[in-house]
């Protein structure tokens, strides 16, 4: 029987709200739900690994929510895109924060029980303007038989003002050892006047037409933008995406993830409230350019779904 879509009408924001804090959420699309894999940061304490890991949690409306459990041993965060590779589900995610931090995937054949990390593309530590040779927040984007991974290094030691610069990887290796970086000289995304402190969380997908990349601009100030490319390698900035303030992201919202739902795209977002407590939420975009957001539970103002 084939499963119904979520009705996006009868869903409120944030989607899913916890007393950990739910940061770097990524979503995989199966034919009988969506899972949905984010980091799980607990306690208050940034610097403590056992306060650290990668979760999922199962859902097929986005309203009931079953089975959220740590799927990866303490000191591990930022799922990113899941993909089909050589016949196996390989999630990429990062170490954290113990340093050196460091870039790791999984493997499965379920989407529930996964490998042991395994690191790779530790090279990228080394590159000229990762002066803090450190590795974060991986991607991965699939196109035939080449494997693209964007990764975050930082220009200068995280406790100095840190600036988070987006870099650029391939491989054809089916067991992802041998990597080409395309940004050994300078980064693929750095600062700008509207984020002097860079760029991370990247999201990559298709629309039929290019490219297109949306990730968090800004650390202090964070918000979205996006960049465009016709071929994963060359890629145009085109600016800031607007979205509406709600309650549950008024300190600074993030770390998206962009999906094909029926006939329409899905962002799932991180958002902070004014009490630094980090929750989900969704919106929708007919083009992948424009995005509307899902009305606020409680709440009078919002913008409702036209879908």
């Amino acid at each position: 029987m084939r499963r119904k879509n979520m009705d996006i009408k009868q869903l409120y924001n944030p989607v899913w709200k916890r007393s950990d804090n739910l940061r770097d959420p990524s979503v995989f699309k199966g034919s009988d739900g969506y899972h949905l894999f984010y980091s799980r940061y607990s306690n208050n304490d940034w610097t403590k690994p056992e306060n650290w890991s990668v979760a999922h949690v199962f859902t097929k409306d986005f309203i009931h929510f079953e089975d959220d459990r740590d799927i990866s041993a303490k000191g591990f965060a930022s799922p990113g895109d899941v993909i089909r590779w050589s016949d196996k589900y390989i999630l990429p995610y990062q170490s954290y924060p113990d340093v050196p931090t460091m870039l790791c995937y999984s493997i499965s054949d379920n989407l529930i029980n996964w490998s042991e990390p395994v690191y790779f593309l530790e090279e990228a530590m080394d590159l000229p303007w990762n002066q803090a040779k450190r590795v974060i927040d991986p991607t991965f984007v699939a196109d035939g038989e080449r494997l693209h991974c964007f990764f975050v290094g930082t220009d200068r030691l995280y406790y100095k003002s840190p600036t988070n610069l987006v870099g650029h990887a391939y491989t054809e290796d089916p067991q992802l050892k041998k990597w080409i970086i395309t940004t050994v000289d300078s980064p693929l995304i750095g600062a700008c006047d509207e984020a002097p402190d860079g760029a991370e969380n990247v999201t990559v997908f298709n629309n039929g037409r290019e490219w297109v990349m949306i990730y968090s601009e800004g650390l202090k100030a964070q918000h979205l933008a996006y960049a465009v490319s016709p071929d994963l390698l060359h890629w145009r900035k085109q600016g800031r995406i607007e979205v509406p303030e709600q309650d549950w992201m008024t300190t600074r919202y993030g770390a998206p993830f962009v999906w094909k739902d029926s006939d329409c795209w899905m962002m799932i977002l991180m958002g902070e409230d004014k009490e630094g407590h980090t929750s989900f939420g969704l919106l929708a975009s007919q083009d992948g350019f424009n995005w509307d957001i899902l009305r606020e539970r409680n709440c009078l103002g919002g913008l409702l779904f036209k879908y």
